[in-house]
């Protein structure tokens, strides 16, 4: 009963955080064919730095200080759930505060490309991804998602406006994206009356230092990730220019999407195995696991050919070359997603600090692979070193993890289709657009013959939610 009613909770959280992230990532992906018209490749190389450098500022300037917040808030037995909100806002503050000086500093003796937005988007985007992990412990996905749709909604509009009739050029995603940030920040705080506390005053040292004492192990974890996702950008610029990180910049979009879909799952997941203290459930978690993978390495059947199939007929001349570089991208989100459902287990049993340990094996992995091929088989080199970074912090993870979640994978059925689709990864970089199309469709039969089941038995379950309503 207890597994049958985390399976409904799962799938429900699952659709919640679809309004808020799935169909952001979908409009945003659609927009990704006018960025190729618009914008030049080395502008979006610039652009893309620069999001990626504060992608790795971020757990420096934050200190994970929310995961920690939403690991106790999330918890039904927590009564003081306005302090750790109180603690968690008046650090930000305070490290925000202080990032922002460091970085002006800077600016005086070493130019930052567009250092007032650097330094906007910086604070507002660290600020609002803090608010929404803390409407997630406060079990407030609904307000999660419409700050994530308002987000994108705003974020795309004024793209399309400063780009096609204003013709402002990359300036105007910097734009957009302020301004964007601040009107989502703005919804949460209107519509949620938590964040609506006096946070100036004394701040509570002994609670922070709690809260810290979890959180910053977690630290050095996240740049790890940061180096496995994007070090190879910096690799790349300084190694063939920014026009080449332009690219890789195109061929990343497209992988985001599958992402997308699978943080939705992952989100709820978190959520549900977080929030439950009960020991005796590898039985429920190996079923999940497997309905999972069977899920995430099939998709890759198809959108790998198809995605070539797309940019070989909707981009620019100039970004064309990015169908290349997706094929190991989207290899590296699926086992990214394997790596953060396992990493489930260090938050249960609070043992951070391992995270940061299998994390390290990837970034190494990745950071070797990227330096000793990428004058071998340049942009190559970025898309090949992220799955594989991602695909050994996975394995250490699953290693580390099997006394806390005690899950056991049909390694036969798993290995054969991870090595099918990498297969299909390379067949899909060599062969021409018609292959690709044949590749596709077949891709397509696979995926739906292994999912049939679980289909079914979705629509089942939600057809007699209607019913009941």
């Amino acid at each position: 009963m207890e597994t049958e009613k985390n399976s409904k909770q799962l799938i429900k959280g699952a659709g919640v955080y679809g309004v808020g992230t799935f169909g952001t990532k979908i409009l945003s992906f659609l927009i990704v064919p006018l960025y190729t018209y618009y914008i030049a490749a080395s502008d979006m190389g610039i652009y893309d730095i620069l999001i990626s450098t504060i992608n790795l500022l971020t757990p420096i300037i934050t200190m994970q200080i929310s995961d920690a917040a939403y690991r106790w808030i999330i918890r039904a037995d927590i009564k003081n759930r306005d302090d750790y909100i109180r603690a968690t806002i008046q650090v930000l503050l305070i490290n925000c505060s202080v990032a922002t000086l460091l970085i002006l500093l800077v600016n005086r003796f070493h130019s930052i490309p567009y250092c007032a937005y650097f330094c906007a988007i910086l604070l507002l985007s660290r600020v609002l991804q803090t608010m929404q992990k803390l409407l997630r412990g406060l079990k407030k996905q609904w307000l999660f998602a419409i700050s994530g749709l308002i987000y994108t909604v705003v974020f795309l509009s004024l793209n399309v406006i400063q780009l096609c009739i204003w013709g402002m050029g990359v300036e105007s995603l910097f734009q957009s994206a302020v301004a964007a940030n601040i009107i989502a920040l703005l919804v949460i705080i209107l519509l949620e009356p938590k964040f609506r506390i006096n946070v100036i005053c004394r701040p509570d040292k002994w609670l922070i230092f709690e809260m810290y004492r979890y959180s910053v192990p977690l630290v050095p974890n996240y740049l790890n990730w940061w180096i496995i996702n994007s070090s190879d950008r910096y690799i790349v610029l300084f190694a063939l220019g920014s026009w080449a990180n332009g690219i890789l910049a195109i061929a990343h979009k497209f992988p985001s999407i599958l992402q997308a879909v699978l943080n939705l799952f992952i989100n709820s997941w978190q959520d549900i195995s977080v929030a439950d203290s009960e020991k005796d459930m590898g039985g429920y978690y190996s079923t999940v696991f497997r309905k999972y993978y069977l899920f995430a390495l099939p998709s890759l059947f198809c959108l790998i050919p198809a995605t070539k199939v797309v940019i070989i007929l909707v981009m620019s001349r100039a970004y064309k070359s990015a169908c290349d570089f997706v094929a190991f991208y989207y290899l590296g989100t699926v086992f990214q997603s394997f790596a953060s459902f396992y990493g489930v287990g260090y938050l249960r049993s609070k043992q951070t600090g391992k995270a940061f340990r299998t994390s390290i094996y990837g970034a190494i992995i990745n950071a070797v692979v990227n330096l000793c091929f990428v004058e071998l088989i340049g942009l190559q080199a970025a898309a090949v070193s992220t799955f594989l970074g991602f695909l050994v912090m996975w394995l250490v993870r699953e290693r580390q993890n099997k006394e806390e979640l005690q899950i056991r994978i049909n390694w036969f059925e798993f290995w054969a289709l991870t090595l099918l689709a990498v297969w299909m990864s390379i067949a899909s970089i060599l062969m021409d657009m018609e292959f690709n199309i044949i590749l596709t469709v077949t891709g397509f039969c696979i995926f739906v013959s292994l999912n049939y089941q679980n289909v079914l038995q979705l629509r089942k379950m939600l057809i007699g939610k209607i019913n009941k309503k």
